[in-house]
């Protein structure tokens, strides 16, 4: 059995006959086995945006007995797909996991790179679980993130000057138009072409087929299947300076839908966007869809 702690916090008790639960919230859950399954089992944590998740064991009992085991999962792992994908994450893979079994509680707390996480579990004793403190930590400079609504939405996704891609996933059919973007260009850099003090970018437009033409820094729209972005396919890359909204809209006619900004550190890229979801799997009329995933389709 659990140990007795005082505990003054409303506590969330997940029902053990549930296997695979998301919370949007902060807050205390706990969890107790009621039989001998040795399903494993996920608590995938979800903050907004904007925000990190922390997670520290207030108990713990998984008995090594039977193959009890505990996983802490920095991002969401799902049929064998990751989130952000294992080449865009700044942790090493087997680093960003951390497993434990036993009788004493982990010490450390552990803090997310974004604004996702998971508890993965299989605790095959009755009366044995644990209980977690959930916290949800702004994050002034976000990177990877998924937004998981069936509403409208504007977002932005920015490098901030760093060598690093970031990724926004959606986990529905999404339709995306470019409200404003620099992507590949470089104040500083035109600054030095034309020897002016004065701060401004050339409007370039947009441009589509970035990678191909050499590029390091573009944006991509893909769609697939699950989680990992590596394995969506890819329906446009753009690059480029539009200070204002772009009228064509990209459309990703799949399960899961990414924005995915790639960028080579040297320049501060940045893109806004809105997004909305396509729930009835029909493409606009007026323009094609980027890309449109096969209803069986299994990502290789």
């Amino acid at each position: 059995m659990l140990a007795n702690e005082n505990i003054t916090e409303n506590i969330v008790r997940l029902n053990p006959k549930e296997c695979i639960f998301v919370k949007t919230e902060d807050g205390i859950y706990t969890l107790i086995s009621e039989d001998e399954s040795n399903l494993v089992c996920g608590l995938y944590l979800m903050a907004s945006p904007t925000q990190l998740v922390e997670i520290e064991f207030i108990q713990f009992n998984v008995s090594c007995h039977k193959n009890g085991l505990l996983s802490v999962v920095d991002g969401w792992e799902l049929m064998g797909q990751f989130f952000p994908s294992v080449e865009d994450h700044p942790i090493p893979r087997d680093a960003r996991y951390h497993e434990f079994c036993g009788h004493i509680k982990p010490k450390k707390i552990f803090r997310m790179s974004q604004n996702v996480g998971l508890i993965e579990y299989r605790i095959p004793t009755i009366g044995q679980g644990f209980t977690v403190r959930i916290r949800f930590i702004d994050n002034p400079k976000p990177c990877n993130t998924i937004i998981q609504g069936v509403n409208y939405g504007i977002y932005t996704l920015r490098n901030y000057g760093r060598r690093i891609n970031c990724t926004m996933s959606i986990l529905f059919s999404a339709s995306f138009r470019i409200l404003s973007m620099n992507v590949g260009q470089s104040y500083r850099r035109l600054d030095s072409i034309i020897h002016s003090p004065r701060s401004y970018a050339i409007e370039t437009g947009v441009i589509k087929k970035c990678k191909k033409r050499g590029m390091n820094d573009y944006v991509e729209f893909r769609g697939g299947q699950g989680l990992d972005t590596q394995l969506m396919q890819v329906g446009d890359d753009v690059c480029g300076f539009r200070p204002f909204p772009h009228k064509k809209r990209f459309t990703v006619m799949c399960t899961n839908t990414a924005v995915r900004l790639v960028s080579s550190g040297q320049y501060d890229n940045q893109i806004e966007f809105g997004y909305e979801p396509m729930l009835d799997f029909e493409p606009p009329v007026n323009q094609p869809a980027s890309l449109i995933c096969p209803i069986n389709q299994q990502d290789q």
